[in-house]
């Protein structure tokens, strides 16, 4: 399978190669294929629901954009938030076959502050390009790169008002352990909203960072286990190997449907 990506990528160029498996990977869920693979794709159905405004945090090639928007419907909208230019073009790509549905792009990244730029690279693993690992990176930073990219970062709640969301019911957040800084500078929304979360939290320290700051605002996590949300405890955290959910406490019975029982 390696060697097959990396013939790709010398054929068609980093962009055709995106522009390639991205469709691929949206015609696959969409038929319904690699249920067991990715099962947090099949479960957004059942917490977005029609009308509901969502962000995608770390939106990539659209992967969850796409099916964010279909949940939403066409009275709903999907805010998507990807500082890589190079993923943000096959993501309006991909997203154009939604005739008539709802959705944005902020080519940017998110932080606690704003800053006029930070570096972003795309790592190259074993030869292979990830575009799935990138990641904000410090300057003097060095590796294995296939591009690196120079982008605007902005504060999440500034963002949230410059948009103009009104109420934001679902985030759904993968940033290559840079969670640690994005959830708190959605603190404002968080608190105003009660969104559910779902964080792909990867390293011990902004796994540990961002459930205490979460659970200090009244947030209790889960799991997904089948079709279900089991919940689990705080200590219980580095023993998980998958994406987490954050519901709200004032929240847990209008989203009981949603819980294992």
């Amino acid at each position: 399978m390696k060697f097959v990506r990396k013939i790709l990528v010398r054929v068609l160029g980093i962009k055709g190669y995106l522009r390639l498996v991205s469709r691929i990977y949206i015609i696959s869920i969409s038929m319904g294929w690699m249920r067991k693979k990715y099962p947090e794709l099949f479960f957004l159905k059942r917490i977005i629901k029609p009308g509901n405004s969502v962000l995608d945090i770390g939106a990539n090639l659209s992967y969850y954009s796409f099916f964010m928007t279909v949940c939403t419907g066409k009275t709903g909208k999907v805010f998507g938030v990807e500082p890589i230019p190079l993923f943000a073009e096959v993501w309006a790509k991909n997203m154009r076959r939604l005739k008539g549905y709802s959705f944005h792009l902020s080519v940017c990244a998110l932080g606690t502050e704003p800053k006029e730029k930070v570096k972003m690279s795309i790592p190259v693993v074993d030869g292979v390009v990830r575009h799935g690992l990138t990641k904000v990176t410090d300057e003097a930073e060095t590796g294995n790169t296939a591009l690196s990219f120079e982008v605007p970062m902005k504060n999440g709640d500034a963002l949230v008002n410059e948009l103009g969301i009104a109420s934001v019911q679902f985030i759904k957040c993968d940033v290559e352990g840079f969670e640690q800084y994005v959830i708190p500078s959605l603190t404002n929304t968080l608190q105003r909203d009660f969104p559910i979360l779902q964080i792909e939290l990867s390293g011990d320290e902004n796994r540990r960072q961002v459930t205490e700051f979460l659970v200090n605002l009244s947030y209790q996590i889960f799991i997904l286990k089948f079709d279900h949300l089991a919940i689990i405890e705080k200590n219980d955290i580095f023993s998980v190997n998958q994406d987490f959910y954050f519901i709200h406490e004032s929240r847990l019975e209008e989203y009981k449907h949603l819980l294992k029982p």
